[in-house]
């Protein structure tokens, strides 16, 4: 994102905070002087006396430093853009924003709002040579030796909508694509872990062409699943090789938003599902992640008094992807119909896995052995083993992984799943060889 862009974004998340914050304040001050019960309903409207002007006054001069700071940079960003070029820290640290308050960016218009795409991630031009003399015939994209790999400078360059890769004389695009989704709060580049990237791995050994999804997790997990199988339609026509396959390796949230897509397509009739064999979830909570279940009774502890009740509100921050991983949303009727930020049960509508295709879940835990109690508890840290495998108590719900299409690792937590040697030797079972035959 350029730095025009990010700063806009930036400064107007930073009054969209202000406006927040005086919000949160003045409902104390209200709410203290009103001194209510310990325990009850808070009070209503605005802070009496001088409070309630001082805090409305404030609004107003938030409101002016907005449109006076977007018009300063709107008119510096093609300056800024050319001093201070983007790079994977700033990817990154917007990408964690997206996780947090993603819908509330889309919502308000915020730049800082990332647009799905799909990426791939090119070797420097400098070193196009040597791409080129070590490229694998079979791997689809020309790639350098694996030290260039994971460099700070590898260009990602989109290939959709407008395709810009195909126009690079070091792309090379195959027929085999590997479609990789990532998780909450991450970004595409994140698939890269300790100087390892599964995606690639998997690219150089079996011949598959990487692509990578880059898009907003906080928004909800099925708007986001709606929007990966559109554009995916898109970049099949405009593939300029024919599509042998279509294989998804989804990391935690982006396995639901897998999930979505998939059932999507199979109730509309996309086109492209034809082409997938196989789907592999990597921590996936299919069932809901523990993080998001304490967060949530965190938030809503604080609104039985008056004098914590405004706090409460920093809870209600949490983004629409957050709160679908509580119980592991993947349709919109799974949190249309109810406030995602009050208390229910789990209402989510059956999933089951996508017809016709090879389904596999790798989870993880700390336990060091079978039935130690952080594992019973924790899972891998974010994600309990029984959610990851799709087990849970009602069989409406519950997702039936093959036998052996499911593996449970110990001693690994959840990011440590994307560098982890086990991890990448599970997928190489699975994923590597020729195509699978869709099952009938």
């Amino acid at each position: 994102m350029k730095t025009g862009k990010t700063l806009q974004g930036s400064a107007n998340l930073v009054f969209d905070v202000t406006h927040g914050v005086t919000d949160i304040v003045e409902g104390m001050y209200r709410n203290i002087a009103a001194t209510p019960w310990p325990l009850g309903e808070s009070p209503r409207g605005r802070a009496p006396g001088i409070a309630g002007f001082v805090h409305e006054s404030i609004r107003n001069v938030t409101k002016g430093a907005r449109l006076a700071t977007d018009w300063a940079l709107g008119r510096a960003a093609p300056a800024l853009d050319r001093a201070w070029p983007p790079g994977p820290y700033r990817e990154a640290a917007i990408a964690a924003l997206n996780g947090v308050c993603g819908d509330h960016l889309e919502s308000s218009g915020n730049t800082l709002a990332i647009p799905m795409q799909f990426r791939v991630f090119l070797p420097p031009r400098a070193q196009r040579k040597t791409a080129q003399e070590h490229a694998n015939a079979g791997s689809g994209v020309r790639r350098a030796p694996m030290a260039h790999l994971f460099e700070a400078d590898r260009r990602p360059v989109e290939v959709h909508p407008r395709a810009l890769a195909f126009a690079q004389d070091d792309y090379a695009p195959g027929g085999r694509l590997l479609v990789a989704v990532h998780g909450l709060s991450m970004n595409d580049r994140e698939w890269t872990s300790h100087q390892h990237n599964h995606a690639e791995e998997l690219a150089g050994k079996y011949g598959y062409t990487p692509i990578y999804a880059l898009y907003n997790s906080g928004r909800h997990v099925s708007s986001n699943g709606r929007e990966l199988g559109e554009i995916l339609g898109e970049l099949v026509d405009a593939w300029p090789v024919p599509v042998e396959s279509i294989t998804f390796m989804g990391f935690s949230m982006g396995g639901l938003v897998v999930r979505s897509a998939l059932h999507l397509a199979e109730t509309e009739g996309h086109a492209w599902l034809g082409k997938v064999d196989k789907a592999v979830y990597i921590g996936t909570p299919h069932h809901g992640a523990v993080m998001e279940r304490g967060g949530f009774k965190l938030q809503k502890s604080l609104t039985y008094s008056p004098y914590t009740a405004p706090l409460s509100a920093l809870g209600r921050v949490r983004s629409a992807g957050i709160t679908d991983l509580r119980h592991g949303n993947v349709q919109d009727d799974d949190w249309m119909h109810h406030d995602e930020h009050e208390e229910h049960s789990d209402l989510r509508r059956p999933t089951p896995l996508a017809r016709d295709i090879e389904h596999y879940a790798i989870a993880a835990t700390l336990s060091k052995q079978s039935g130690d109690r952080i594992g019973r508890l924790l899972g891998d840290g974010l994600v309990h083993p029984s959610s990851a495998t799709g087990r849970h108590a009602n069989p409406d719900l519950a997702l039936e992984f093959a036998e052996d299409n499911t593996r449970i690792f110990y001693d690994l937590g959840h990011l440590g799943m994307l560098h982890d040697p086990r991890v990448m030797q599970q997928l190489a079972q699975w994923l590597g060889g020729r195509p699978g035959s869709r099952r009938s």
